[in-house]
């Protein structure tokens, strides 16, 4: 009849283990701290940004650069921030010539002058890899530029250690005159 209490505690304890998670969430706060590492890491003047945070579909091309951990965190950190905004006074970037930090403007209309599209970072459940995009958009006639990295930490910085689907473009109402005279 001793065995029966031991039995049941001991089913408890597996059953409660097991519905613990290895890998706690991710933080609103670990997102911006991650974005903003990397804005600083990699030297990139992201000084005004588009409100909206972008999506990167996980593609195969993608998903080789994650564990099956990482992809089944990448898939919980989806869904609890499907709804995040870029707010303001959070992302920060880094001026040089006057060796200081400023906080990135966030346009809520994102269609004049230079601003940055950022996606919401795919963050591995270590949190030392990341993919991200970064596109610059002028609004103007000279097009932008953009593309998703992969970036690593390591030593305590932030390293691009691949890119994909690098572009540049030039606006389509750009005309250039070909008619010698």
């Amino acid at each position: 009849m001793k065995k029966k209490p031991f039995l049941f505690f001991s089913m408890l304890t597996i059953i409660f283990l097991s519905s613990c998670k290895s890998t706690p969430d991710l933080t609103e706060n670990e997102v911006y701290t991650i974005i903003n590492e990397i804005i600083v890491d990699d030297s990139l003047p992201i000084y005004q940004a588009c409100w909206k945070f972008k999506n990167i579909q996980l593609t195969e091309k993608y998903k080789k650069e994650f564990t099956e951990e990482d992809l089944n965190f990448i898939e919980d950190q989806n869904e609890i921030f499907k709804n995040l905004k870029i707010k303001p006074n959070q992302l920060k970037w880094y001026k040089r010539r006057q060796k200081e930090f400023e906080f990135t403007t966030v346009d809520t209309i994102c269609d004049q002058g230079i601003l940055y599209h950022i996606s919401f970072p795919i963050i591995s459940a270590d949190r030392k890899k990341v993919l991200i995009e970064f596109q610059e958009d002028c609004n103007c006639l000279l097009g932008g530029q953009g593309g998703k990295d992969l970036y690593e930490k390591k030593n305590g910085h932030w390293i691009r250690t691949k890119s994909f689907d690098q572009w540049i473009s030039q606006s389509k109402n750009l005309k250039l005159n070909t008619n010698k005279t």
